[in-house]
């Protein structure tokens, strides 16, 4: 179990520090397909949480795609709030949440967040410093 939450935060990780590095690596000229694989992208994310409706990672990971899917924050923080209602303990639901939350400039939700994740995963509390930077 601890082993699929360090590989989760290192996805999460990567998945932020990416935002916005997009459009650097894919041509205009070829929109159709980039949006063809961001639909393909969503069902995806939606599919995992129909497969595995209890799973409050999968809702998280749901949450995560939707933060960066073109600043759909509002779907995220759908997706987070329903993986802590199935966990909440869960740090990196927490810590998502709270990012969302910092994207929506919701700063004193956001740092309220960021708390309950570090309550709940001190190691969480050198990348939240980082984030807040």
């Amino acid at each position: 179990m601890k082993m699929i939450r360090w590989t989760f935060l290192l996805v999460l990780i990567l998945a932020l520090l990416g935002c916005g590095c997009i459009s650097l690596i894919l041509p205009e000229t070829n929109s159709s397909s980039f949006a063809d694989m961001v639909r393909g992208y969503q069902d995806y994310y939606d599919s995992i949480v129909i497969d595995d409706p209890l799973n409050p990672t999968a809702w998280c990971m749901r949450g995560n795609y939707y933060n960066d899917a073109f600043g759909q924050f509002d779907t995220a923080l759908q997706s987070y709030n329903r993986s802590l209602d199935l966990d909440p303990e869960y740090a990196y639901g927490w810590f998502s949440k709270g990012v969302a939350l910092q994207n929506l400039q919701q700063v004193d939700e956001a740092r309220a967040c960021f708390e309950k994740a570090v309550q709940y995963d001190p190691s969480l509390a050198g990348t939240i410093s980082r984030i807040r930077q």
